[in-house]
């Protein structure tokens, strides 16, 4: 069973606005009938303490006490532990103390499935497809032990030294590095040339996306190598609101546009304007969204398709309209609290309704069912009032997520309920799959579009299957079939896609269609 060592989850509804410094469990901040509330729950744990018949873990009490009052909230209301908070600060700070590398846990072994550039990693010669024995002289390799267990091992102050001893190939190599502060990078960027376009991968909205987003554009936009962008949202799951209304006033050369507004019970209305410091003249804008382009992703998407700044390509988005703050407990863990909504410029909420916590928690099932991620005019989402863009009044969609301009179908792939059964098997078996024969697999780009999966790698597969007690193990070739182009899909990440981007863009049916979109200088109103 494949686990990633560098948790991505619980991003959706990250902090919307600047991190807060005050701390709940300062009473100071608090109305006397929340004092008395917060007594109340810290005098039941203390009688459990003492007079349950059994010794009992306080802490997980206290956790349990908290998620069960944030059941009853919206979905974007939680408690976070101090582990959980400490891996989304770091995703979210920019950086984190460390070495610099991604690793899967595979059975019982750690191995390196990226370097990233730039890093300790990197200068101690550290490899894809290493696998670490052990860290310090403690063996990590055949102990089962998960990732807290393993990070703690290299949880060190920059400076710090640590030592790996790696299995490359049939090698046992000692490499010593030294703990130091990694960048988390947010953007990715790749210039297409022919049509001069900058096409921006953003990830997440951290604390120096802005910065990273701006790196890129005066790299290419002062020399005149690019005009036009494409902005590449997707599975995009939101974060902090300064930076995507910083990246939206590098867009709209207006002065006081409206972006958006929030309100809120004890919010009174914000609204969010251009600044009109725009510093490159970007000509056409592209967006691309899908399922899980959320908060301020939608944000973005909202803004640009109701002033009919851009065109927005893909699939309707994840539908998340609520602000969160985030405050510090004094046990390192956090609270993230639902503050307001926001609304797009045309006055849309587009947040889904949560009335039915099961049927919002089963959304993506939902529309995969409903065929809402395969036709356009299929959806579950109805009764979204009506709304229009402020310059041209297309009329858009007023619920649910950003309706886009251009839908792009899913693939039929995903349709098949035999890969749904497996394809959470897919990178593990492709990781597994490279690292056995990558002697025999192309390392040159051109040359592996056009290699195709050998025929062993079927009966690799099913063996696979059945070594991991999969139900679907007797697959047949037909099926395997079908699977053949998600493998290689995932070989080829592992092998060349390293910074974030497909080897060939132009391959991605997203990208492909917004270079056509640029190429025959389509705008909003050709949507009209």
């Amino acid at each position: 069973m494949l686990s990633t060592c560098i948790a991505v989850g619980m991003m959706v509804g990250y902090k919307m606005n600047s991190k807060p410094d005050n701390s709940l469990v300062s009473t100071l901040d608090y109305p006397a009938d929340s004092i008395l509330m917060t007594g109340r729950v810290e005098e039941l744990i203390r009688f459990v303490e003492n007079k349950y018949v059994d010794k009992v873990d306080s802490d997980q009490l206290i956790a349990e006490a908290l998620n069960g009052v944030f059941s009853k909230l919206d979905p974007h209301s939680l408690y976070l532990t101090p582990e959980e908070t400490q891996n989304v600060n770091e995703q979210m700070d920019g950086a984190y103390n460390g070495i610099g590398i991604e690793n899967f846990m595979i059975d019982d072994t750690v191995y390196i499935s990226n370097v990233l550039k730039n890093t300790p990693a990197e200068k101690a010669g550290l490899q894809t497809f290493d696998r670490i024995i052990s860290i310090d002289g403690v063996n990590v390799s055949g102990q089962k032990l998960d990732y807290e267990n393993i990070r703690s091992l290299l949880k060190k102050q920059p400076g710090n030294n640590v030592k790996l001893a790696i299995n490359r190939d049939t090698k046992k190599l000692i490499i010593d590095l030294t703990i130091s502060e990694v960048e988390v990078k947010t953007v990715k960027a790749a210039l297409l040339k022919d049509i001069k376009t900058l096409l921006i991968k953003i990830d997440r909205f951290g604390d120096n996306t802005y910065k990273e987003f701006m790196d890129e554009v005066e790299k290419y936009f002062t020399k005149n190598e690019a005009q036009h962008l494409i902005l590449d949202l997707r599975d995009n799951p939101g974060g902090f609101l300064p930076e995507a209304t910083n990246i939206l006033c590098q867009i709209f050369a207006e002065k006081d546009r409206l972006l958006l507004y929030t309100e809120g019970r004890n919010n009174k209305k914000n609204e969010y304007k251009t600044n009109g410091k725009r510093f490159f003249d970007i000509d056409q804008v592209v967006v691309l969204i899908d399922e899980n382009s959320a908060s301020a992703s939608e944000i973005i998407a909202g803004a640009i398709q109701d002033w009919d700044r851009g065109v927005i390509i893909g699939r309707r988005s994840y539908g998340k309209g609520l602000v969160q703050e985030q405050y510090n407990l004094t046990n390192g863990g956090a609270i993230r609290l639902t503050v307001a909504r926001y609304f797009t410029p045309s006055g849309r909420c587009i947040q889904r309704d949560y009335s039915d916590r099961e049927v919002y928690d089963h959304d993506y099932q939902d529309r995969q069912q409903n065929g809402d991620l395969f036709n356009k005019d299929s959806t579950l989402i109805k009764n979204g009032g009506k709304y229009f863009t402020q310059l041209l009044k297309r009329e858009v969609s007023g619920s649910g997520g950003i309706t886009p301009d251009v839908f792009i179908s899913m693939d039929t792939l995903y349709r098949d309920k035999f890969y749904f059964s497996v394809s959470y098997l897919l990178p593990e078996f492709a990781f597994r799959y490279t690292s056995k024969y990558r002697k025999s697999i192309p390392l040159d780009v051109k040359s592996f579009a056009s290699w195709e999966l050998p025929d062993n790698c079927y009966k690799e597969f099913e063996t696979f299957l059945k070594a991991d007690n999969d139900e679907s193990s007797n697959i047949s070739a037909e099926s395997f079939n079908n699977l053949k182009k998600e493998i290689k899909n995932h070989i080829r990440k592992f092998l060349f896609d390293k910074n974030g981007f497909s080897s060939d863009p132009k391959s991605d049916l997203f990208v492909a269609k917004a270079i056509d979109v640029i190429k025959n200088k389509i705008t909003a109103a050709n949507y009209k």
